[in-house]
């Protein structure tokens, strides 16, 4: 057996490569040189950002297009805080990914000696956002905690995991080896007694309705073999988009945000929700939906199984398998949806109330569809266009849109789209975000020119933030601070060697994503509203 001994900061780089994890996204400072030592030997690629909480972002984006967690290296102190709105987003949309960071010298931990990156409990500032946050005071606790961290990501909903390492034990020797650590997926499975029960309740239903989340993102044929069964209607999250092709007749999308879904929603006889929270982010325009039917409810997380929605029948289970096995028993039958009509019908009268404004946004996300194949993916910001892509952009299978619904941060479209990049380069990724949105993180077009992928970057530009302006207008608030002066978009994307154009109608911005698509780097597409245009 080899014995040679390693630094700990060589030993945490083998071990989370032999753990799955090929691609690092950080920037190196002078208390993770060490993290930085076992690069060469252990094949780890390294991404330079240009902010740790793009690191994140980063992360987050390759993690849901590889379905593999990638890691984040961060420094002590601002590194951490820097990371922890990526964080937060990643906890809330179940994405797994693991942040290792420095930490000051044991001796000064918790002593306010005022070392450099001093914060009063930094590990419990991180366990306020995550579940699994640790503190290794040994090689051993880091092999230990690395070890629960991975098997986080494969047993119930897989979120972000946080290791600390404090300077001096990072810089000491071990003579311990990295291995692969056992363990297979664990999910739990449904009671037999369950399944009967939800069977019955579907076979005798009158008005069946289904709302999948993204937690059943990998439950698209059972999905689809039981809402044909039971001539029901589909409503997804936005997580849950594609699950059935987009004109399927019973599929609504991702329509929860409107009064007539809720409608029908409220008018089923039984409801089954899987694989979503069934939140307010979900919905947006009501804390809580009406829920007059009796619900079935079927997750992997049991918390979600006693919150504020109480189901008839809880299922504590797998997705596919649970759908899978309430389908087999259920047989074909005309019933709510051949008599009601099928959602094309229902969406018609959902999009006949969109206004100008809406219907401009509409033209551009039609756009971007034709322009994009089939299994491109989208990462979207927190922008009006987004929001009505939600619903409105058509997705015929799963994970190919992408929103930071969940806890909603600005900044997330183009670091996102970056890290799913570098995850599958011959895939068509784009990012979409809004004027002011981008600039959160707008220093990643210079990360974006490095790498010399392929990247539409498609900026709305609408000069303001748009849905704040609006909501303050609706409630009779004169607007403030939402009108901003912004920069030349395509002379800043010149200035950092990437492409830049300005597009105002569907006819330039359908050509300028399928050029950006076949040119080396990023291109920024900056789209003008207010005027934008059908050709």
């Amino acid at each position: 057996m080899n014995t040679t001994p390693s630094t700990i900061g060589r030993y945490v780089a083998q071990l989370i490569a032999a753990n799955g994890v090929d691609t690092v996204f950080g920037i190196p400072g002078v208390h993770t040189l060490e993290l930085y030592r076992g690069f060469a030997s252990s094949g780890l690629r390294h991404v330079l950002v240009r902010h740790e909480q793009a690191a994140g972002f980063a992360a987050d984006g390759y993690a849901r297009v590889s379905g593999r967690p990638a890691a984040a290296f961060v420094i002590s102190g601002p590194g951490v805080t820097n990371i922890l709105t990526a964080a937060a987003q990643a906890y809330s949309d179940s994405v797994p990914m693991l942040i290792v960071a420095s930490a000051p010298v044991r001796a000064s931990l918790g002593k306010k000696w005022g070392v450099l990156h001093e914060l009063h409990d930094q590990r419990a500032l991180v366990a306020a956002v995550l579940d699994a946050a640790f503190t290794a005071g040994s090689a051993e606790d880091i092999r230990d905690q690395l070890r629960v961290a991975f098997a986080s990501f494969r047993v119930g909903r897989p979120r972000p995991a946080y290791l600390q390492i404090p300077l001096d034990l990072l810089a000491q020797t071990t003579t311990l080896r990295a291995e692969r650590f056992a363990g297979a997926s664990v999910l739990p499975h449904a009671q037999p007694q369950q399944i009967v029960q939800a069977r019955a309740l579907l076979a005798s239903a009158r008005r069946p309705l289904i709302i999948a989340g993204g937690g059943a993102r990998a439950a698209a044929p059972q999905l689809r073999h039981l809402i044909e069964a039971v001539d029901g209607y589909l409503v997804t999250t936005t997580a849950g988009k594609g699950m059935l092709p987009e004109v399927h007749p019973a599929n609504l999308g991702a329509s929860l945000p409107y009064p007539e879904t809720q409608e029908l929603i409220a008018q089923a006889d039984v409801v089954v929700a899987v694989g979503t929270e069934l939140s307010e982010t979900d919905i947006y325009t009501t804390m809580k939906l009406a829920v007059a039917g009796q619900l079935i409810r079927i997750d992997i997380d049991p918390e979600k199984l006693s919150d504020h929605y109480g189901a008839a029948v809880p299922i504590w289970g797998d997705a596919a398998a649970t759908l899978g096995a309430i389908g087999q028993g259920i047989k074909p039958r005309s019933g709510w949806r051949s008599l009601a009509g099928d959602s094309k019908a229902h969406r018609s009268r959902l999009e006949e109330r969109f206004d100008a404004g809406t219907r401009e946004r509409m033209r551009a996300i039609r756009a971007l569809r034709a322009a994009l194949p089939p299994d491109a993916v989208v990462f979207s910001d927190m922008t009006q266009i987004a929001y009505l892509g939600n619903y409105a952009f058509p997705a015929d299978m799963p994970g190919t849109w992408f929103h930071p619904s969940g806890y909603g941060t600005l900044g997330y479209a183009l670091p996102a789209a970056l890290g799913a990049k570098i995850a599958a380069p011959e895939r068509a990724i784009i990012a979409l975000a809004g004027d002011f949105g981008l600039q959160f993180t707008l220093n990643e077009l210079m990360t974006a020119v490095e790498l010399e992928h392929s990247l539409p970057i498609v900026v709305w530009n609408n000069a303001a933030l748009g849905q704040i302006r609006d909501d303050m207008l609706a409630a009779d608030i004169d607007p403030v601070a939402v009108v901003a002066r912004n920069p030349n978009f395509p002379a800043l994307a010149a200035a950092c060697g990437a492409s830049g154009i300005q597009v105002a109608s569907s006819a330039a911005l359908a050509q300028a994503v399928r050029t950006a698509l076949q040119r080396r780097g990023p291109t920024l597409i900056e789209v003008l509203a207010g005027g934008f245009r059908d050709d």
